[in-house]
């Protein structure tokens, strides 16, 4: 795996592999295998991890194993909480709209605090066909029919070349 995630980076032209790179990190099995990848490649990054407050003890868990991560592998471990649900009904968003416009702006502060070249997400093969079906449903027009794309402006995804399986295995 860690062959083909170093040729996906390349192709892709993703990153340089001198450049700083903040990964997003839930706990999750896909981001922690980004984790694992980023490290066996021998590249600079730091760990970013939301709490959102949504899931009681389990969200202070996660944070702290994704802190443990993060001192595992030596690197620099940013990490904030949100109150989720007060800001998605003071903006009036459904859960995930707030924790996605909640994470990304603060990932950008992140990554322009404390120069980051870009910003990865775990997101797979599975997650890229999920959103094409999702724009098919939405009447998305010829240009709106794609996955994720690998690298829009400072966000990246390295982890677009396998599949959940591959991941879990």
């Amino acid at each position: 795996m860690l062959q083909r995630f170093q040729t996906y980076i390349k192709k892709e032209n993703l990153f340089k592999s001198n450049e700083k790179i903040l990964l997003t990190v839930s706990g999750g099995i896909d981001s922690v295998v980004m984790c694992d990848l980023f490290f066996k490649a021998k590249l600079n990054f730091g760990i970013a991890h939301c709490n959102f407050q949504l899931r009681d003890k389990e969200s202070d868990e996660d944070e702290l194993f994704v802190e443990a991560l993060s001192e595992k592998y030596g690197v620099t471990f940013h990490s904030t909480e949100f109150d989720t649900s007060s800001y998605s009904k003071k903006n009036k968003l459904c859960i995930l709209v707030a924790e996605s416009e909640l994470r990304y702006n603060w990932f950008e502060e992140i990554r322009k605090q404390f120069s980051y070249s870009f910003i990865a997400t775990a997101h797979h093969q599975d997650d890229s066909i999920e959103t094409f079906f999702i724009n098919l449903i939405r009447g998305a027009g010829i240009s709106g029919l794609h996955g994720i794309l690998p690298k829009a402006g400072y966000i990246i995804r390295p982890m677009l070349f396998c599949n959940k399986e591959a991941i879990v295995t």
